[in-house]
């Protein structure tokens, strides 16, 4: 498996995106806002949505349309308005769209997805976005991996893309994708939204199956601020066109692969975030704990405070340790940081040590590891620091 660099979303064979401005929010400011990925030839869909009891009109109207296990040919996606809380109008929106767009590609409104993301409780101007349909379509093109990417952006500072080249003794198959997130995120789908495309050939359900598998250790272990989103949504797609029939385990690795390294993107990019933290939790009685745990520390603000500060506070991760409700014994855990062992049996190994410590939290990326000693379970999860700028973001986030 080798990364393909700068690549994204059209990097398989096949896929073709366009982005333009259709000024969703209504401010005027100029910046591209909507996209439309479409494959050459129909492809087999997956998809993990948000949830989220309030999810939005285009999860509602994708769930469907994905559950029929039909062949699709395009997604449109905006920025700047979510279409969440916005009732039957929100989801006549998802229609009145994605038939526009059937319409002048000429297939079955059926093919066409829809996804959103942006300001929740506004109502969804359906006549800016099909009056771009033409646009988009003209416009495109297979090396326009990194407009869509940018046109999905929301507070995102960073566009969010990555692929991989894996060579078979039949020859050679793409996995690439594009993500959008850096606040609201939290677990159960990680606002974010993902798009992954393969030229491999692959069954429905067995694309499915690899996105489960995927997700579960990607956009389902990070956290920014704990906050689950509406819409939160990743589709993989698979037109078939390399001919590459792959190994199952070794496409399900690849699929994980991207989605890891677009999960870890959203978390680097976090609202105002100086400091991207791994926190692992070993040794865990069940996989339940080691979770809990782990999301418990990557959750807490004074934890991801202390981060920011660049303190070894190790107190605050004990007492977040002890506090979320599973079986641990304070006299039998250790703390690392990275791998400077600086806690065992729940008492500082030597005070001199501190240094190290502080030294180690002043690194941008930080390591930090709790062994329970309980059992045999883990769980790994991505989180970032808590800044006063990411207060001010969302402060003014719908000014």
């Amino acid at each position: 498996m080798e990364h393909i660099k700068g690549a994204g979303v059209c990097a398989p064979l096949g896929f073709s995106a366009s982005s333009a401005v259709a000024d969703i929010k209504g401010n005027g400011r100029g910046r591209k806002d909507m996209a439309l990925l479409y494959s050459e030839v129909p492809f087999n869909a997956a998809a993990v949505f948000t949830s989220n009891k309030f999810c939005a009109a285009p999860v509602i109207h994708g769930r469907e349309l994905i559950g029929k296990k039909g062949k699709f040919s395009a997604i449109v996606v905006n920025s700047g308005n979510a279409n969440a809380c916005t009732g039957e109008k929100g989801l006549a929106a998802c229609g009145e769209i994605t038939k526009s767009f059937a319409s002048e590609l000429g297939i079955d409104e059926r093919a066409v997805l829809i996804s959103s993301t942006g300001v929740i409780g506004v109502q969804l101007p359906a006549g800016k976005m099909t009056a771009k349909a033409a646009e988009l379509i003209d416009e495109l093109d297979s090396s326009n991996s990194n407009e869509f990417a940018e046109a999905i952006m929301t507070t995102d500072a960073v566009k969010k893309e990555y692929a991989v080249l894996v060579e078979t003794q039949n020859g050679a198959y793409v996995v690439a994708g594009a993500a959008k997130g850096a606040g609201m995120i939290a677990p159960s789908m990680a606002t974010m939204l993902g798009f992954i495309t393969t030229d491999a050939a692959v069954k429905t359900d067995a694309l499915q199956e690899a996105l489960n598998y995927a997700v579960a250790d990607s956009f389902n272990c990070i956290t920014v601020d704990g906050d689950m989103s509406t819409n939160d949504t990743v589709f993989l797609f698979a037109n078939g066109m390399s001919g590459i029939i792959p190994n199952r385990e070794e496409f399900f690795e690849a699929v994980k692969t991207v989605c890891v390294e677009l999960a870890k993107m959203i978390v680097r990019d976090g609202e105002g975030a100086t400091k991207f933290c791994t926190f692992k939790v070993v040794n865990a009685a069940t996989e339940e704990d080691a979770k809990k745990c782990a999301f418990a520390l990557a959750n807490s603000p004074l934890v991801k405070t202390m981060l920011h500060g660049e303190d070894p506070n190790w107190g605050r991760i004990f007492a977040t340790v002890g506090a979320c409700g599973i079986a641990c014994r304070q006299d039998n855990v250790d703390l690392y940081f990275e791998d400077l062992k600086y806690a065992t049996n729940g008492v500082i190994v030597d005070y001199a040590l501190e240094p190290k410590a502080a030294a180690i939290m002043k690194k941008k990326d930080i390591e930090i590891t709790v062994d329970l000693k309980e059992g045999s379970a883990s769980k790994t999860v991505y989180t970032c620091d808590f800044t006063k700028e990411y207060i001010s973001i969302n402060a003014d986030y719908r000014s």
